[in-house]
């Protein structure tokens, strides 16, 4: 298993699914009724690893439809757009419509992305860590052998508005969230 230094993790985040976390590098069973799965590459939910269209740019924490999902820190809503489907900018047909939520806050600013808002959350919203900011949405139109929902996790710098794809370098605003969700996973234990 991949060890994440958490030295330079300066903010702890929450688990924005309420379940354990669990590291891993397998495909298989990735969710279960109170845990749900890290994904460290080679797992092509894990941040930076190489997919048909892109490389990718967060973390997918797999849940199933529904299921709510919690700011990992404190912060204010500085965007809200649509994220996946022929209404995102560029279009990625190939999922399903889902929008996504910017939220700067001690430790840049964080995407929630293949979800739907709760009622009430746009920009300039100021949100409590912990607190409910989306659920998780179908973003999958086709079955690949895995859970088709889930929550998709990016963090960038500061003052960044937009998630931006890594199609062949990596955007200068990605960072990778996984440290954050690491330390929150040894804090769990």
């Amino acid at each position: 298993m991949e060890r994440h230094d958490t030295k330079e993790v300066a903010v702890t985040w929450n688990i924005p699914i309420n379940k354990q976390l669990r590291p891993t590098t397998s495909r298989d069973r990735i969710v279960g009724e109170h845990e749900m799965h890290l994904p460290l590459p080679p797992h092509p939910g894990a941040f930076g690893v190489k997919r048909q269209h892109h490389t990718h740019e967060g973390v997918d924490l797999y849940a199933p439809q529904g299921t709510p999902v919690y700011a990992v820190e404190a912060g204010e809503i500085v965007a809200v757009f649509p994220f996946t489907g022929s209404r995102a900018t560029p279009p990625s047909p190939w999922w399903r419509e889902t929008e996504a939520i910017l939220v700067e806050g001690p430790s840049g600013v964080v995407v929630y992305g293949e979800i739907t808002p709760v009622v009430g959350r746009r920009i300039g919203y100021k949100l409590e860590r912990g607190e409910p900011i989306g659920y998780v949405v179908q973003v999958l139109t086709k079955d690949k052998g895995y859970p088709m929902s889930m929550l998709h996790l990016e963090l960038h710098v500061p003052g960044t508005r937009y998630a931006y794809d890594w199609s062949d370098e990596r955007p200068p605003s990605l960072l990778d969230p996984t440290p954050f969700l690491f330390a929150a996973y040894l804090e769990q234990m």
